[in-house]
């Protein structure tokens, strides 16, 4: 673990992630950027930097784990591609309940600015609105929004979010140093999410938000996993978050991933892992003690195939086993915690 440590060493935000020469500034950092300037990037290909407003893919996600189940909201935009994705998988019912809508051209989707001073990301599209406003200066987030269809009919949701640990920031090289950007945060819970006027939330409460920005070469994917809530951690119960993911053209993963999980206080790093996919679910494992299994339960999908675009995306809500080794040379346990795995695979 030590030697996974010095490699993957924190380092201080700089101003930008993009320097004044066009050059991502890849590694792990300790605390939000105050500007996403990645416009800014240059690609070796001068044409690629012309394109650079229809390359950039940005979204923000929110996932909540309640005593209920689990609920994710997502505001999504590259290009002219726009989604607002929200779903509830409810425990008791066995049942996964989806509101997604895609529009292109019209930009319905609009990611936030910044973490800081109230930026916002929101969708709204008629009936349709979400809404997240960030103050990670002062370590909160708040959320709001509400949709509805045939089959599902209405969801609604208001929330406070207040940081629980320390992030998980990351600007990772993908093939030919295509900047990835991702962070995560475990928070605490205060709020209401509403289906059909039925209260959602119930027990102990926690939340991770997700903000991804960055740009794909033309065939590129990731798998990824997370976990979330109370768990017990060398004899003491404490609020808990994992997140395991591999970025497949990710060529030197030892260095740059944001593989790790949170306790109530920090963010403890793992090591790189390697996804299996399996007839119902996958294993993930490596060689540093992560030895985990996912059974899934219900799965989203949404493929697009228009000849030169393509999208294969799977989100999978499901049970996972196992277990991770800490640098204390403890054991975290998973056994059937609910879970969330998304397998992604586009060419764009």
């Amino acid at each position: 673990m030590d030697q996974i440590k010095q490699k993957r060493i924190v380092q201080p935000t700089p101003s930008a992630l993009i320097d004044e020469t066009g050059t991502p500034l890849f590694g792990t950092f300790q605390s939000p950027f105050p500007s996403f300037n990645l416009l800014d990037y240059k690609s070796k290909n001068p044409f690629r930097r012309l394109l650079n407003h229809l390359r950039l893919t940005e979204w923000q996600a929110i996932e909540v784990r309640t005593g209920s189940g689990i609920f994710l909201m997502a505001i999504y935009r590259f290009g002219v591609l726009n989604i607002h994705l929200v779903l509830f998988y409810e425990t008791k019912t066995k049942t996964l309940k989806v509101w997604n809508h895609t529009n292109v051209i019209i930009p319905k989707s609009k990611p936030s600015k910044s973490l800081m001073n109230g930026s916002k990301s929101t969708f709204q599209s008629g009936k349709k609105f979400s809404q997240i406003v960030n103050r990670y200066e002062e370590g909160m987030v708040s959320a709001c929004g509400y949709t509805k269809n045939q089959k599902h009919k209405d969801i609604s949701y208001d929330f406070r979010l207040h940081q629980i640990s320390q992030p998980s920031i990351v600007n990772i090289p993908i093939k030919d140093n295509y900047p990835i950007y991702t962070e995560k945060d475990l928070f605490g819970f205060e709020g209401s999410i509403k289906i059909d006027g039925v209260e959602m939330i119930d027990g102990d409460t926690y939340a991770i938000l997700d903000d991804h920005r960055g740009y794909y070469p033309r065939h590129s994917g990731y798998d990824w996993v997370t976990s979330f809530g109370k768990k017990e951690i060398a004899g003491k119960t404490t609020p808990f978050g994992l997140n395991c993911t591999d970025f497949r053209l990710n060529s030197n993963q030892d260095l740059y991933n944001e593989n790790g999980f949170w306790d109530e206080s920090n963010f403890h790093i793992l090591d790189n892992v390697g996804f299996t996919h399996e007839i119902n679910g996958l294993s993930i494992k490596n060689h540093h003690g992560v030895q985990l299994s996912f059974e899934t339960l219900a799965t989203h999908k949404v493929s697009l195939n228009l000849l030169l675009f393509k999208i294969d995306y799977k989100l999978h809500v499901g049970l996972l086993s196992g277990t991770i080794e800490t640098e204390n040379n403890g054991t975290v346990v998973f056994d059937k915690d609910l879970a969330l795995c998304e397998y992604r695979y586009t060419i764009i």
